[in-house]
């Protein structure tokens, strides 16, 4: 009986240990740059914040001005995918096990590659 509890408590302990691995969060802020086919290049910052059961997303396109809200933001483990409906865009990708970096692709009529790193100092708009 003692060695049933004993197993118990360590499976308990175990997973205790194992979950701020497994609900690690994707929170924060992050910056890239897309470059499109034109050779423009263009610095972006991606908010992500969860409140309670929701996550909310805003990608700053830093060279253009602009704010955009996401209309969806959706995760399972470390893939996520983003939805932007007011311009027809979605960022699709995967957050790196030790979450520095998204990679992915960036689709608004092209789909084009997008790397965004993990920064405590959000760059400046112009």
């Amino acid at each position: 009986m003692l060695s049933i509890r004993r197993l118990g408590l360590a499976a308990a302990a175990a997973f205790l240990i194992a979950s701020p691995a497994l609900a690690q969060s994707h929170d924060g802020d992050w910056a890239g740059v897309l470059k499109v086919p034109s050779g423009q290049q263009l610095r972006l910052l991606l908010h992500v914040a969860t409140t309670g059961s929701e996550t909310i997303a805003v990608l700053d396109s830093l060279d253009q001005g602009v704010s955009i809200p996401a209309a969806a933001y959706k995760a399972d483990g470390n893939k996520a995918s983003i939805l932007f409906l007011a311009i027809g865009g979605e960022l699709v990708g995967e957050y790196a096990p030790d979450g520095k970096t998204f990679t992915g692709t960036f689709t608004q009529g092209l789909s084009m590659p997008l790397t965004l790193t993990k920064t405590e100092a959000a760059p400046a708009k112009p």
